[in-house]
């Protein structure tokens, strides 16, 4: 089964009232909007990526795994970033590797394929999730999760 990706939040006033998700595996990619709790659930599935559950219970970014910041919809076209340092005003996620090049949605959406170089060169901006520097090699979010798994397993037994 292919992994979801977390897009957007979307805020009502200072409320989170969901996020956006994105669904490669259906029809070239769709987005679907999900409650909080829905999201929960599916992360705690492993379902979907770009979000863990804290000790809480509650979602926070996947920071292990290249998921910094997320662009926030606060209103129509109004889209701001979780972190207040960010200079883009655009963020990308990664959800498909062919060889050295990378297909991206954008947090308005569109989809594009970019070369590594151009990857790198997001990564340094803060705008791109998804995908983390190991050395000089681009490594996706779900190339790291069985590692992720492993560490947890060992952790648990310790």
């Amino acid at each position: 089964m292919e992994k979801k990706f977390v897009i957007n939040r979307v805020d009502l006033g200072q409320r989170v009232t969901g996020y956006e998700v994105f669904n490669a595996a259906v029809n070239g990619g769709e987005v679907i909007g999900r409650t909080v709790k829905q999201l929960g659930e599916a992360v705690k599935a492993g379902d979907v990526l770009g979000m863990v559950l804290d000790a809480n219970g509650a979602l926070k970014l996947d920071e292990a795994k290249g998921f910094h910041a997320i662009m926030v919809k606060t209103g129509i076209g109004t889209l701001t970033s979780t972190d207040p340092a960010a200079v883009a005003n655009l963020m990308y996620t990664v959800y498909r590797r062919d060889g050295d090049n990378f297909k991206v949605i954008s947090s308005r959406f569109g989809r594009q394929t970019f070369c590594a170089d151009k990857i790198k060169a997001l990564l340094d901006l803060g705008a791109v999730n998804g995908v983390v520097l190991d050395g000089d090699t681009l490594r996706c979010a779900w190339e790291l999760e069985p590692q992720t798994q492993e560490r947890t397993k060992e952790t648990a037994k310790k």
